[in-house]
């Protein structure tokens, strides 16, 4: 739950909560790859529920955020993650300001949804899972139940739990923490169709995908010499991202890793954190830090090995690079599926991944030429814009202030229930009136004609006889 305030009266400033950070160092040292093997849940939902209220108290605690809160009286914007931004909405109250979102996971369509976008879950997979744009009936009813699951629990933490602590810290005429949240400025979504899935957004929502993404630079010394006597096999790259520690990885995991890599004929960069290994192969490299754009940038690059999080599928796609996913948690999973359904990723299962699985994706990512020409196709597509993302972030950014708030991008959407939204009462009186219709007219006439029909008979027959 972490915010950012752009200070446009004096400058840009930096204000750190010193407090927040060790809490969140702490909360999130999960040993993520093992209850991955183990097929449990890396980070359990009731504790994502304590973190949001007991991060809240943290930050609102922090003597940083105190002092921000009585020292520095005005902001022009202010500038929020997207994703459980409910904490830090306290200060879009506090300053009266204009607020934007930055949605740093394409998935996480919570804030999309409350500012009024569609999003339909018949086609829009919940970011937890392994699910596509194209679902089977049973997919589209889990995926259904998921997105009710994480609205039910979000709702709860918000409602009955962080609406109280805003309440008392910013005062008694807080409103509602959805309702303020409804009310944004405009988002900026880390998205793109050649990487994330083509969606509809409103007026007052930009995709900048691949926003950080830039041309490699020259490696240093040591990597350029490991990589230069790759030869004409090349080098592979090994990264669990920055959340994934790989040094927290079982050791039968790390071994298996060890007898894969000796046997590929390329050279292999490792992100690894952790001591030295007595039993490392000569063609592979550890790094606790490897310039990733530049790596994967490298001509002699043959195949990236990641765990699927979103910033390295753009980089990847950026730079043109065919990919083995083995994703751990979050959307992980989501991502590694949409990159395996658009042709240029093979995805593996880490619980159950063997050396001979391994082996087989490495070696078919790297001569199957059919990965990298779709992997460059999207190179292209990516590639193709008017402006560069980070400056279509900075223009919209400018707009949103040059016009107070752009209330007019807004969608009057954000204002409906969901049963309104989706015309629920409307089709409930449709379905009175129906119910109307047949039980209180035409099931009375029904039964009244053969009555009718009967006495009329009876009638004819009456006044032949006489």
């Amino acid at each position: 739950m972490l915010f950012l305030l752009i200070l446009f009266y004096q400058g840009l400033e930096e204000i750190t909560p010193t407090n927040l950070v060790f809490y969140v160092k702490n909360f999130t040292n999960w040993d993520l790859v093992g209850a991955k093997m183990r097929n449990e849940q890396p980070v359990h939902p009731l504790d994502m529920i304590r973190y949001g209220y007991e991060s809240c108290e943290v930050m609102l605690d922090d003597h940083e955020t105190k002092e921000m809160l009585y020292f520095h009286k005005s902001f022009d914007l202010v500038i929020l993650d997207g994703a459980f931004p409910e904490c830090a909405l306290g200060f879009v109250k506090h300053y009266n300001t204009p607020f934007m979102y930055i949605n740093t996971v394409a998935l996480h369509t919570g804030s999309l949804s409350l500012a009024g976008n569609p999003n339909p879950y018949s086609i829009t997979p919940f970011l937890a899972t392994s699910y596509t744009d194209s679902m089977m009936l049973h997919e589209r009813m889990l995926n259904m139940f998921w997105y009710w699951a994480g609205d039910l629990l979000h709702g709860f933490m918000t409602r009955w739990m962080l609406q109280g602590i805003l309440s008392e810290r910013f005062g008694r005429d807080m409103p509602p923490i959805y309702q303020l949240s409804s009310n944004v400025s405009f988002i900026l979504q880390n998205s793109h169709p050649a990487v994330t899935y083509s969606k509809a957004y409103l007026p007052n929502v930009a995709e900048i995908g691949c926003i950080h993404c830039r041309n490699p630079k020259p490696l240093p010394n040591d990597l350029q010499k490991f990589i230069n006597g790759s030869g004409e096999a090349g080098f592979i790259y090994f990264s669990m991202g920055s959340s994934v520690k790989a040094s927290n990885m079982p050791e039968f995991l790390r071994r298996m890793l060890i007898q894969v890599f000796k046997k590929l004929p390329q050279r292999v960069l490792w992100k690894w954190e952790g001591e030295d290994m007595p039993d490392l192969p000569s063609n592979v490299k550890l790094g606790r830090w490897l310039p990733q754009q530049d790596l994967l940038g490298h001509p002699k690059i043959r195949a990236f090995v990641t765990h699927g999080g979103l910033l390295s599928m753009f980089e990847t796609v950026y730079h043109g690079v065919p990919i083995v996913t083995l994703p751990v948690f979050c959307d992980h999973d989501s991502n590694a599926a949409k990159s395996e359904q658009d042709g240029y990723a093979i995805k593996l299962d880490i619980a159950t991944i063997n050396a001979d699985s391994l082996l087989w994706a490495i070696e078919k990512i790297i001569h199957d030429p059919k990965y990298r020409s779709e992997v460059q196709k999207r190179q292209v597509v990516l590639r193709d814009q008017k402006e560069t993302p980070l400056e279509r972030a900075v223009f919209w950014t400018e707009y949103v202030l040059r016009n107070k708030g752009a209330e007019y991008l807004q969608s009057s959407s954000r204002l409906l229930s969901a049963a309104e939204y989706y015309m629920l009462d409307v089709y409930l009186v449709l379905l009175f009136l129906l119910c109307f219709i047949y039980f209180g007219l035409l099931k009375p006439a029904f039964a009244f004609i053969p009555k009718a029909v009967s006495l009329m008979n009876e009638t004819k027959k009456d006044v032949k006889v006489d």
